[in-house]
């Protein structure tokens, strides 16, 4: 039992013994650890270089039409599917046409007897015009054939204009859509009767779609600051699941008002939208490309990190690898834009970076001077 014993202080010396040596490893400083071997990334002088935002948006139509009754009567048919796309000028909903046919039949006839009348009117004028001038009739007679001939003339016309009403009454029970879009669901099912005014059914334009969106007024200063304005020659581009919708789209609208609640300025671009891939209330994000950026320093994105109190390089001086804190623009193409942090002629490291640790011995082996990718 006593030797157990010695044997397990020995063993327990060992392991306390193994410990200690690591811990002083752990402690060692990483000045004294041998140098990392590193890719560099020259910061070029500051240019000019063209640069794109981004931001989410919400996709909206461009209108929405309710659909009503012009006329009184019984819907006898639909002639749509609920939800699909409907073409300008499609036939949506029948009216029961019965009693506007016979109208229309009736005003047809009647504009017919008119010009029967007014033909014999007419007739009856002219010779009595000539016998006035022959000096055949008398004054009075002539204005009793003149009045009767400006009347069946206004009877006509009369007639006309009943006839006109009552086609229009006809075409009516054909109700119609009146723009493309896709419709929505049926507000009256066939067999009621409706009046004038009564909504049948909405239907969304979809083609072309608005995506609306909001800039926020720090960009906004930016971007002004520039020289530029956003509805400059500026093209708009969708991602939709992260993938690019395939047509571009431009600004048509920014507001003048800053949101107090939001800070930001809101916007709208339009975009075509011919095969429907794009319905309203949907969620992309809108990228705006074409805004010129002066005196921007730039640098890869790789070599980027971040950390709880903002995005930071790594930079070498010295010898040794140290944190650069950095303030981030835009997106230039694989690069950033750096607001603060980085002047041209740092030497930022973008490579072994999983490895790197502040105040660590680094050795260049490789030096990148090539431009911000346009």
């Amino acid at each position: 039992m006593r030797y157990l014993r010695i044997e397990l202080f020995l063993t327990l010396m060992l392991i306390f013994s193994a410990c200690s040596k690591n811990s002083e490893g752990a402690k060692q400083s990483p000045s004294s650890l041998p140098p990392l071997d590193v890719t560099v990334y020259e910061i070029p002088q500051a240019k000019t270089v063209p640069v794109e935002v981004k931001y989410p948006a919400r996709t909206k139509s461009i209108s929405m039409v309710t659909v009503v009754a012009r006329v009184s009567g019984i819907l006898k048919e639909r002639y749509f599917v609920e939800g699909q796309f409907v073409n300008k000028d499609q036939l949506l909903f029948k009216i029961e046409p019965d009693i506007y046919q016979a109208e229309y039949d009736s005003a047809k006839a009647q504009l017919e007897q008119a010009i029967a009348e007014f033909n014999r009117a007419e007739r009856d004028w002219q010779r009595t015009k000539a016998s006035f001038e022959d000096r055949l009739v008398s004054e009075q007679q002539r204005d009793a054939v003149l009045s009767a001939y400006e009347q069946a003339k206004a009877l006509v016309e009369a007639a006309r204009a009943r006839l006109k009403q009552a086609e229009l009454n006809l075409r009516y029970t054909d109700v119609k859509a009146p723009v493309s879009g896709i419709t929505g669901t049926r507000l009256v099912d066939p067999g009621n009767l409706v009046n004038p005014g009564t909504a049948l059914v909405t239907i969304t334009e979809v083609n072309p779609i608005y995506a609306e969106f909001s800039i926020p007024d720090s960009d906004l200063m930016r971007l002004k600051a520039e020289g530029l304005r956003l509805k400059d020659k500026l093209q708009a581009y969708l991602l939709i699941d992260d993938s690019p919708y395939r047509h571009s789209g431009k600004i048509d609208f920014m507001d003048s008002v800053i949101d107090e609640k939001t800070s930001s300025v809101k916007a709208r671009a339009v975009f075509p939208n011919p095969d429907r891939e794009i319905l309203p209330n949907q969620f992309v994000r809108i990228i705006i490309k074409g805004i010129q950026r002066r005196n921007a320093i730039v640098v890869p994105q790789k070599a980027v990190l971040q950390s709880t109190s903002g995005p930071f390089v790594y930079v070498v001086e010295n010898g040794k690898a140290l944190v650069r804190n950095i303030k981030l623009g835009e997106r230039v193409g694989d690069n950033f834009v750096v607001e603060e942090g980085l002047k041209p002629g740092d030497l930022v490291i973008v490579d072994n970076l999983m490895k790197i640790r502040p105040g660590v011995p680094v050795k260049i082996e490789h030096q990148s001077n090539r431009a911000a990718e346009q």
